[in-house]
């Protein structure tokens, strides 16, 4: 499968994070989490986020939703700083922001298409509204044959394509993905990253991706951060895919698994370059 394209980005900035930061203490006493940091992604953009375990990564995702606020600095989704807003403001501004999640965090109670329909049900949208959405989401993922079937009886695939459905169901301006593809064979990875890359270019939406799977982000991204120990270390252009030579990134990939230069192979059932060790998850 050849790498998936996408439209070239434009330069509005949809997330800012400005000197963001988020510490925890782990149970030896270190403080991990996000150091000082800063982000910019243009509207439209495919973003990765990669770095070892413990870099930060998925903290430093859920800031931009204020899943986790920051301890300092500014979270500014399309010209809107969410930390200054109230409750009620916030709630409103997430409607626009959708995330998928590692393991799907789809209600086992409910069918395909009401879990697809939750999120719009809470925030009050009209039923007819709601039906359309869902109907056309499911289209969109190719699951509308499944639209009465419990998650039980999905496959990995299938229960991650109903997430995406989900988060895309409130026509959200932001979409955001941590470690997606992680709990997927790399088949079922390969046909889930082309229906981001699709969303990406049939929707405009802008995507904030984390994931250890360094093939996951050459195929997608147009650009990616390199995190350690908290902090961004180092940002890329890899539209054509390849990883530029002399890059942190690219001495990682040659210390720990392929190679730096070069546009990825792209075979069918990849081996993933996986940047993980057995510190905590990120």
């Amino acid at each position: 499968m050849p790498r998936t394209s996408s439209p070239t980005p434009v330069s509005v900035p949809a997330i800012e994070l400005r000197g963001v930061s988020r510490r925890f203490t782990d149970p030896g006493g270190q403080n991990v989490g996000v150091q000082p940091t800063s982000l910019a992604v243009p509207a439209g953009e495919i973003h990765g986020i990669i770095g070892f375990s413990g870099a930060g990564k998925s903290t430093l995702l859920r800031l931009v939703n204020l899943l986790e606020r920051p301890d300092a600095g500014e979270v500014i989704v399309h010209g809107q700083d969410l930390t200054r807003l109230s409750a009620p403001a916030l709630r409103q501004a997430r409607h626009r922001i959708g995330m998928i999640f590692q393991h799907f965090n789809l209600l086992h109670n409910l069918t395909v298409a009401e879990n697809v329909a939750l999120p719009m049900r809470l925030s009050g949208e009209p039923a007819a509204r709601i039906r359309e959405r869902v109907a056309a989401c499911l289209d969109f993922v190719g699951l509308s044959a499944k639209a009465d079937v419990h998650p039980g009886r999905l496959s990995g695939g299938q229960k991650q394509r109903v997430a995406i459905a989900r988060a895309l169901a409130p026509e959200p301006h932001v979409l955001l993905a941590d470690e997606p593809t992680s709990a997927l064979d790399p088949r079922t990875t390969l046909d889930l990253l082309g229906v981001l890359a699709d969303a990406n270019r049939r929707f405009g939406v802008t995507i904030l991706l984390v994931s250890h799977e360094m093939e996951v982000i050459r195929r997608l991204g147009h650009r990616v951060s390199v995190m350690e120990a908290g902090q961004i270390v180092e940002q890329l252009d890899i539209a054509d895919g390849r990883i530029p030579e002399g890059s942190r990134l690219g001495g990682w990939l040659a210390e720990f698994g392929g190679a730096a230069g070069g546009a990825s192979s792209a075979p069918d059932e990849p081996a993933p370059h996986h940047l993980a060790q057995e510190s905590a998850n990120a």
